[in-house]
């Protein structure tokens, strides 16, 4: 199964709109990890890429609450690609 499928609609649609909208900047990019801020709809968040184990992580609660993918996780890896 294809991961984007995973992610609800409105998931997908929230990520896309941050990423069209400008709103991902990279603020950095280490050994290990990339670090970005994404502008949400309320307030800004923290996004990490772990490069050594391939994960995501966000600092919002949907991610932080029920481990799954949120928007800004999605708008990044849009940004990224």
């Amino acid at each position: 199964m294809n991961p984007v499928s995973k992610l609800s609609k409105g998931v997908r649609e929230k990520g896309i709109r941050m990423f069209r909208e400008d709103r991902v900047k990279k603020e950095m990019d280490s050994e290990k990890r990339v670090y970005f801020t994404v502008e949400g709809e309320t307030e800004k968040h923290s996004v990490i890429f772990d490069k050594t184990r391939g994960q995501w992580s966000c600092d919002c609660k949907f991610n932080s609450m029920k481990g799954r993918e949120c928007s800004h996780i999605y708008a990044c890896k849009l940004f990224v690609k």
